[in-house]
C-alpha cells in the first residue's frame, strides 16, 4: 500500500494532490497537515513513500522545511509543491535533495505524471526548469544547507530569531558547550565567520 504525506495549508491544492495520487494508485493512503511541525512529527513516525511539501507553510518560509525533513529522514522521497516556478527555485530544491518539484499551476494530469514518476523512484521537474547555470550561488548555498544536521538547523533558526546561546540551550535542552559546538559546525559548513553571516545565509536561503 502506498502511503503519502501532503503538507500544504491550501485546501484546494491539497485536495488536488490527493486526487492525483489516487488516480495514479487507488490504494494510496494520504495524511494531510498544514504546518512543518505536524509534518516533522509524522515523518519521524512513518516511512512515507512520498512527501509533497508546500514551500511556504505558516510556521516556516522557504527551503528550511525541506532541509528539516531531509535531515529527519534522508531516504524519504520529497517533492516541493510551490506557486514559485522560476528555474532557480527548482534548482535550489533539487540541490537540497528534493526529488521533484510540482508547480501549483499544474493540471491534474501533470500532477499525476509527477506523482507516478516519483513513486517509481524517478525525479520529476517542470519542462525547462533545468536551464540554470550550476555556478549560481543559490545552488551552492542550498547544497551547503543540506549538510546541516537537524540539531544544527534548529540552532541556526534560533540565532536567526535573535536568541543567545543560553536561551538556545534552554529551549533545545542542550548544554551550552554543545550549542557552541553546533555553531562552529554551522560556520564551517556554510563557509561563514560569525552569527550575523550565518543568519544572512539563512535569510537568503529562505527567500
Amino acid at each position: 500500500m502506498t502511503h503519502i504525506l501532503v503538507a500544504d495549508d491550501h485546501p484546494m491544492c491539497a485536495t488536488a494532490l490527493g486526487m492525483a495520487a489516487r488516480a495514479v494508485d487507488p490504494t494510496v493512503t494520504k495524511d494531510c497537515v498544514t504546518t512543518l511541525a505536524e509534518a516533522e512529527s509524522l515523518v519521524r513516525q512513518h516511512a512515507y513513500d512520498l512527501v509533497l511539501l508546500d514551500l511556504m507553510l505558516p510556521d516556516v518560509q522557504g527551503f528550511a522545511g525541506l532541509a528539516v525533513l531531509r535531515a529527519v529522514r534522508p531516504s524519504t522521497t520529497i517533492a516541493i509543491v510551490s506557486g514559485r516556478e522560476e528555474p532557480a527555485v527548482v534548482a535550489q530544491a533539487r540541490a537540497l535533495g528534493a526529488q521533484g518539484f510540482i508547480p501549483k499551476s499544474s493540471s491534474i494530469d501533470e500532477m499525476m505524471d509527477a506523482i507516478r514518476n516519483l513513486l517509481a523512484g524517478n525525479c520529476w521537474v517542470p519542462a525547462g526548469s533545468e536551464d540554470v547555470p550550476q555556478a549560481d550561488p543559490r545552488i551552492d548555498l542550498a547544497e551547503r544547507m543540506g549538510t546541516l544536521s537537524i540539531a544544527q538547523l534548529r540552532v541556526l533558526r534560533a540565532i536567526a530569531n535573535g536568541h543567545q546561546n543560553k536561551q538556545i540551550a534552554y529551549d533545545l535542552q542542550l548544554a551550552e558547550p554543545t550549542v557552541k559546538s553546533h555553531l562552529s559546525a554551522i560556520f564551517r559548513k556554510l563557509n561563514v565567520n560569525n552569527r550575523t553571516q550565518a543568519v544572512l545565509a539563512l535569510q537568503a536561503f529562505d527567500a
